[in-house]
This record gives structure tokens, C-alpha cells and sequence, in this order.
């Protein structure tokens, strides 16, 4: 008796499962009851009882299954059975014969079907009913329509005694079976719901707490401009000189905000699915010499160097988005490593291949990271800001960004460092990321 017969919990409420469920069972013990008149040899009016029986509990069950308002259906069915119920006590012997499958049903109908007034009423209906049958067959007992023989009336209450059974046992089995099935569906909609709630919890928290980091770096980068800002009012006031580095000081501040600003509305948009990211081949040649445009002039400045690898067609490629990879994913990479690197130092890329992966190293030979911090670098509860090199101020959200679309390129982000202060003769980080290869 599964989803086939009945219908699925997901789609059917349960009062209408049952409802299938006991028309579909009418329909059977109207087959056997038929069966069973026909085998014994009873009068034709008891045959065409059980016919009627059978007719009804399969139309029924037949409408059951295709009907959205399952109330009229309810009362149609009450109202049949128990005008049956009255056919068949006269036509099948009444008290002497068999009519019990008929209590059951409507016992059904009233006590598992119908809900608060209409409960009431069709309980008060069905035992209205049968007192009057009593009655009618206590005063007229000539009325009912009596078996042949003993034998046949005994052979009469022996195969109906075990179907009422079955039909009880049945009963009780199924509309056990459909609360068992109500309530696992039930139990995984609210499993659902609970994991979703949790979902949309942590996505809130991480919001609340990504919006803190944002708040603090801006207001680094703002604090910057406000102190330069002040300098440069208190040097026009006396006569001195206003100096390229407060300028380059205000201007790299304003980049960080820019950078910061972008990077959280563009992480927005995607989630939201105001953006549609959609991967494809990127040429990392291309990447590359993207990148040493945007840097030429902060690597001359600091007299830097970055040297790339040769490229060959295996390793070329990359699934990814080309403006966000080379943005927010490789930009956001080298600015770091530019940051934390000194004067007339190196910064090498590497690309190898790896599987159906190609790794992608960033490698300098910088201030490196002590082991904490490299611990809770992605942790927006810790404080991972730093100044660079040359006292530029950090944002502390470039490599969680880097992160954040790495993964949605459904690639990997490793990192490995070595502080300064604990390996002062070999130091630096180096920064990996795994993605897809792509075909050109």
C-alpha cells in the first residue's frame, strides 16, 4: 500500500490518502463479497448489494485519485453506504446475516474521515440509521428478506465473519502506515526547513561579520586619508612643503576602498544572481600580461621584479571568469605580494600541472607570516590586518576574497609562509591556487 495506490505525502494530505485508501478497500471486499454470494448460491438481491459495494468502492477510489475537494466526495460516499447499509439489512437477512463490513466502513467515514461537527453528525446518522433498521425488523420481521437454508446462512456468516476482519485489520494497518508516512514527511520538510534555517543563520552571521571586517578596513583607509589630509592642511599653514608620498599615501587609502567596495559588490551580485558567472578556457598569458601592466608602475617604483614562467599549451589554460580571475583573484595576489616584499626583490609565478588541475604559486621573499596568523587568516573574528613594507595600510580582505572565488571556480587556495623574525635567512610566502585546466 505505498505512493502508488494511495498517493505521495508530499503532493496528497493525508485525509485524502486515507480517504483513497478506504474506497480502494471497499472496492475489494465488494469483489470478495461478491464472490462469496455467488459461490453459495444467494439470492440475487444480495449479489447485486455486493456488486453495488464493489461498484461504488472502485468509482470511489477511481475519483478519490483525481479529485482536489475530497470533502464532497466524503459525504457522497457516508451517504451511499449507508443508504446500502439499509438495502442490505432488509435484502440480506438483517441481524441474522452478514451487513458487518458495511459498520465498518461507515464507522470509517465518520470516525477517521470526518473532523469536529461532521464527526458528530455522522456518528449520530449511522447509529440513527441502525436503531430504525432494529425497529423496523423487530415490527415487521416479515420485511427481511431471510436465507434459503441454514446451511447457506452459515456458510454466509463463515466467509463474512474472516473478510470483516481482514477489512478491520486493513483499515487499521493503513491509516497506521499513512500517519507513519504523514509523519516522516513531516519530520524531513521540518529536517529541510531546520538545515535551511541554520544555512541562512550562518550566511547572516558571515555577513554581519564580513560587513564588520569591511567597516574596520575602510575606516583604516579613511583614518589614513584624515591624517594626511590634516599634514598637508597644517603644512599649507606653515609654509611647508606638501611632500608626493602624503599624496601617494592618500591615494593608495582611496585604492584600498575602491578595491574593498568592489570586491564585496561584486561577491554581492553573484549571489544574488544579479551576475551570472558562467566559467570558460582563460588564457593566462593573457592574465599575465594584464597584470604587468596594472603593476609596472608600483614594481618600478620599488624597483621589483616579476618573473613569469614559459607557458606551454598544456598548462595555458584555466576554467574560470577572465575579468574576475584576473581582478579579484590574481591582482588581489600580487598586490599582496608587492606589499610585504622589499625594495630590489623578486616575485616569481609558477604554473604546472597537476591532473586535470593546474596550480598557479605566487612566491615572494617577503616579511612572511608568523604561524597564528597564517592560522586565522580567514577567520573574520581575528584581526589579520598589517602594514606592508613601506607602512602601506592592509585591508585584510584581499586574500578572503581570493578565497571566495577560487572556490567558485571550484578550485583550491593553499598557503605557506615563513616569518621573518623566525627564518630571517629564508623567508616569504607563497600562495597557490588549483584550478581547472581548460582547452583553448
Amino acid at each position: 500500500m505505498g505512493v502508488a495506490l494511495f498517493g505521495d505525502p508530499t503532493t496528497v494530505d493525508l485525509d485524502h490518502r486515507v480517504l483513497i485508501g478506504i474506497m480502494f478497500l471497499a472496492g475489494v471486499t465488494g469483489i470478495c463479497s461478491t464472490i462469496e454470494n455467488l459461490v453459495i448460491g444467494t439470492s440475487i438481491l444480495m449479489v447485486a448489494a455486493s456488486l453495488a459495494c464493489t461498484a461504488a468502492g472502485l468509482l470511489g477510489y477511481w475519483a478519490a485519485r483525481r479529485t482536489k475537494k475530497p470533502a464532497r466526495l466524503k459525504v457522497a460516499g457516508f451517504l451511499f453506504f449507508l443508504a446500502l447499509l439499509i438495502f442490505s439489512w432488509i435484502t440480506q437477512a438483517g441481524t441474522n446475516g452478514t451487513i458487518g463490513y458495511y459498520f465498518i466502513l461507515l464507522g470509517s467515514f465518520a470516525m477517521v474521515l470526518f473532523k469536529g461537527a461532521g464527526k458528530l453528525v455522522s456518528l449520530l446518522v449511522t447509529v440513527a440509521t441502525v436503531m430504525a433498521l432494529l425497529l423496523l425488523e423487530h415490527h415487521f420481521p416479515t420485511a427481511m428478506l431471510l436465507h434459503a437454508s441454514a446451511w447457506e446462512r452459515f456458510a454466509d456468516v463463515a466467509t463474512a465473519l474472516p473478510l470483516c476482519l481482514f477489512m478491520s485489520a486493513t483499515i487499521i494497518h493503513m491509516v497506521h502506515r499513512e500517519y507513519q508516512r504523514e509523519k516522516a514527511a513531516k519530520d524531513e520538510a521540518l529536517r529541510l526547513m531546520t538545515n535551511e534555517k541554520e544555512r541562512v543563520e550562518t550566511a547572516m552571521q558571515e555577513k554581519q561579520r564580513l560587513l564588520a571586517v569591511v567597516s574596520h578596513d575602510i575606516a583604516n583607509a579613511l583614518t589614513v586619508l584624515q591624517g594626511e589630509i590634516s599634514l598637508t592642511r597644517f603644512a599649507t599653514g606653515s609654509d611647508r612643503p606638501t611632500h608626493a608620498l602624503d599624496l601617494d599615501r592618500m591615494s593608495y587609502a582611496c585604492t584600498n576602498i575602491e578595491e574593498i567596495i568592489g570586491s564585496v559588490r561584486l561577491m554581492e551580485a553573484l549571489e544574488q544572481g544579479r551576475i551570472t558567472y558562467r566559467a570558460k578556457a582563460v588564457d593566462l598569458a593573457a592574465v599575465f600580461e594584464y597584470a604587468e601592466v596594472i603593476f609596472g608602475k608600483r614594481l618600478a617604483e620599488r624597483r621589483m621584479h616579476l618573473i613569469f614562467p614559459q607557458l606551454t599549451d598544456e598548462i595555458r589554460f584555466v576554467m574560470a571568469e577572465p575579468r574576475i580571475l584576473a581582478n579579484q583573484v590574481f591582482g588581489n595576489l600580487l598586490s599582496n605580494a608587492i606589499r610585504f616584499s622589499y625594495p630590489d626583490s623578486t616575485i616569481a609565478i609558477s604554473v604546472a600541472r597537476q591532473g586535470n588541475e593546474a596550480t598557479i604559486g605566487v612566491a615572494d621573499h617577503g616579511v612572511g607570516m608568523p604561524p597564528d596568523l597564517l592560522a586565522n587568516l580567514f577567520d573574520l573574528d581575528a584581526h589579520t590586518t598589517r602594514a606592508g613594507t613601506d607602512g602601506e595600510p592592509g585591508t585584510g580582505f584581499g586574500l578572503r576574497t581570493v578565497k571566495h572565488f577560487v572556490e567558485l571556480f571550484g578550485g583550491q587556495l593553499q598557503i605557506s609562509s615563513r616569518a621573518e623574525a623566525l627564518y630571517p635567512e629564508d623567508h616569504g610566502t607563497t600562495v597557490t591556487i588549483r584550478l581547472p585546466c581548460g582547452n583553448s
